[in-house]
């Protein structure tokens, strides 16, 4: 993807519209317990809960660019969002000329630390080597002391074709079916899928003409849903209500279950922009959590 943001994470369960459960909670707090399946060849010692590493290509740029991403809340984050990334193979050519390291050279340069890796890396890909790509994603991962690795599913209804005509419609779609064949063997018992491809299907709203880079409300969508995943994953409260005037379910349900019904404009400043950021590409907020998110100072 040659430049916004852009990203896909893979989950067993279609996201269906239906009823949230009507139980409440407290909301998250650092110190909550995550829940995980340790890899069995991993000899590393536990991180600490909660530190997680995402990233992505440009399909989820957006949340830096148009919405800010301090929505991203209730877990220990590092967010590594880069145009134009590719798994393993050498990534393309950025609209300026640049060409980021590939989400496999990321993880290795930044080494131990975390113990989740969130992977919403695939618009640029091909799917000819995508068996191989999680096989060595995954055992580097474990090298690291990695103890759970969350991968989105890619949005597969789009019109986009990344350089090189690499990654476009129907190479997301076979991605994502391998994906869940992938999970469903059991080869990788780490491996969790956060199935985006099916929560976005049907909200074009939330994205520009090409069907993977976010707009705005696509920006904040996109926080909501990976916090609600993790917190869902940790057994933990959502980090936010499903809208303004309630409590924060707890536990947190599986959005891929209920699919997207959260009232996003009721429970982000959707229509403002962070006023420290001066102009339209500017960076919007810190990734400030624990920390109040910049429309709550």
């Amino acid at each position: 993807m040659a430049l916004s943001a852009a990203a896909a994470f893979v989950v067993v369960s279609t996201a269906s519209a239906a009823t949230l459960p009507s139980s409440i909670g407290e909301r998250a707090t650092v110190d909550a317990p995550a829940v995980r399946t340790p890899a069995p060849t991993s000899t590393t010692p536990p991180i600490a809960d909660g530190s997680a590493l995402l990233l992505s290509d440009s399909a989820w740029l957006g949340m830096h660019f148009y919405a800010g991403v301090d929505q991203v809340q209730g877990f220990e984050h590092t967010l590594s969002l880069k145009s134009c990334r590719r798994r393993v193979a050498t990534s393309c050519t950025n609209y300026d000329g640049y060409i980021p390291i590939t989400l496999y050279q990321e993880v290795d340069e930044r080494g131990p630390g975390y113990s989740t890796l969130i992977v919403a890396t695939g618009y640029n890909d091909s799917d000819n080597q995508f068996v191989e790509d999680v096989d060595a994603i995954v055992n580097l991962a474990r090298s690291h002391g990695y103890e759970r690795i969350v991968w989105l599913t890619l949005r597969p209804n789009v019109t986009y074709v990344s350089p090189g005509d690499a990654g476009f419609a129907e190479v997301f779609e076979r991605s994502n079916t391998t994906l869940r064949q992938i999970a469903a063997d059991g080869t990788y018992p780490e491996l969790e899928i956060a199935d985006w491809g099916a929560y976005a299907r049907d909200q074009p709203e939330w994205f520009a003409d090409d069907g993977i880079h976010l707009r705005r409300l696509g920006g904040y969508a996109a926080g909501d849903y990976i916090s609600r995943k993790m917190a869902f994953l940790d057994s933990r409260a959502c980090p936010q209500p499903s809208f303004a005037g309630v409590e924060p379910l707890d536990p947190c349900p599986d959005p891929d279950e209920h699919g997207p019904v959260i009232d996003l404009e009721s429970i982000y400043p959707t229509d403002m922009r962070d006023p420290d950021s001066f102009f339209t590409l500017a960076f919007v907020g810190s990734g400030s959590w624990p920390d109040a998110p910049w429309w709550e100072l």
